[in-house]
């Protein structure tokens, strides 16, 4: 009797509803490329986002910027890597954006930016918030 008494509420309580994988598509959804001019002694960077259901990844690279050499583990000369950074926030319902930067420098060395901007049928706006202040200009891509 004990044990029926204790297996009612159990049976009673509601059941989560089940998570959806389905991914809602946005009047920004797609990929979106530009550029940002160089400012003060900031590079120019090129910047390709990916757009889905909101989420937005991305790079920019600073094909002009003049960096280091690097060695080899046998000492060779090796071409320097691209100034490479990843970006990722969300776009809102409203075409607000947000988005974080991360560059890697050298082995441990980090640089974070933030970037604030705004998305229209044909295009987006971003700024850097901090740091170096470029703005950019990104159109769709194929």
């Amino acid at each position: 009797m004990v044990l029926l008494t204790l297996a009612v509420p159990a049976l009673a309580q509601t059941r989560a509803p089940a998570p959806t994988d389905r991914i809602v598509a946005t009047p920004f959804d797609g990929v979106w490329a530009g550029t940002a001019p160089a400012s003060g002694s900031c590079a120019a960077l090129e910047i390709r986002l990916n757009i889905e259901g909101g989420a937005v990844d991305g790079t920019a690279s600073e094909p002009e910027r003049q960096r280091a050499a690097v060695t080899g583990k046998r000492g060779e000369t090796l071409p320097p890597p691209p100034a490479l950074w990843q970006l990722h926030g969300r776009v809102q319902t409203d075409g607000t954006l947000k988005l974080a930067g991360l560059r890697s420098i050298k082995d441990r060395e980090r640089q974070n930016a933030s970037w604030s901007g705004r998305a229209a049928a044909a295009s987006i706006t971003l700024t850097e918030s901090g740091g170096c202040s470029r703005v950019a200009a990104l159109a769709r891509s194929r």
